[in-house]
């Protein structure tokens, strides 16, 4: 799909420049966990590997599975603004929450393991 340059009728260039805004928010937002992700791991590695590794892997590929979705938003999004519509996300923001939910337990698990 080329988006190359499109005629700026009423709100268009505002509404993709919102969706870049929103795409980089994605990928700040995945590499953070990227980079706690590897930053547990080695804090940790010393006094319980298993549990270290256990857990920046898992935000590590949070964070791969964030910046997978936040890319085919961004081009679901273009794509749809294009054709005068916008798509509302529904399972999306359901499954980054899960995710969500399952890495921070995991996380709270790896705190109180180390107490």
């Amino acid at each position: 799909m080329a988006l190359d340059v499109v005629e700026n009728k009423d709100s268009t260039a505002r509404d993709h420049l919102a969706n870049e805004r929103t795409f980089l928010a994605w990928v700040r937002t995945a590499l953070g966990l990227v980079g706690l992700g590897v930053l547990l791991e080695r804090l940790g590695a010393g006094t319980d590997a298993l549990i270290a590794m256990a857990a920046g892997i898992g935000f590590i590929s949070f964070g791969g599975l964030t910046l997978i979705y936040s890319v085919s938003r961004y081009l679901w999004v273009a794509r749809n603004l294009e054709r005068g519509m916008f798509p509302v996300a529904v399972r999306g923001p359901i499954v980054i929450t899960i995710g969500a939910l399952l890495v921070a337990g995991g996380a709270l698990v790896y705190v109180l393991l180390l107490q």
